[in-house]
């Protein structure tokens, strides 16, 4: 099983029983989350999006209501999760976090 735990101030951890398996930082500035860092095990696309959700629900739940990703960070599981933009990706928070799942299991 997975789990994801916030760590220390802004950042958020995945594990897979003890092991850590990916990790992403962000800032939060008024309403506005940004992603600093993503980094998973493998570039596992599950990882990745528990994370990019779990940070923005840790987000959301500290007033947070808009997602940026800095530049430098892979932007392909922003964009399926929904952000847009030319120079930084953005998107609202609820509208990712009421979206479906983009794992593979049947819906």
């Amino acid at each position: 099983m997975i789990r994801f735990l916030p760590f220390e101030t802004n950042s958020m951890k995945a594990f897979e029983g003890e092991n850590e398996v990916g990790y992403c930082s962000f800032s939060i500035d008024g309403f506005v989350m940004t992603f600093n860092s993503l980094v998973a095990e493998n570039n596992d696309s599950i990882i990745t999006e528990g994370l990019i959700r779990s940070a923005m629900n840790y987000a959301a739940n500290r007033g947070a209501y808009i997602s940026k990703v800095e530049k430098g960070i892979s932007q392909q599981m922003f964009e399926f999760l929904g952000f847009k933009g030319d120079e930084v990706l953005s998107a609202e928070i609820p509208e990712v976090l009421t979206s479906g799942c983009g794992c593979s299991h049947n819906k």
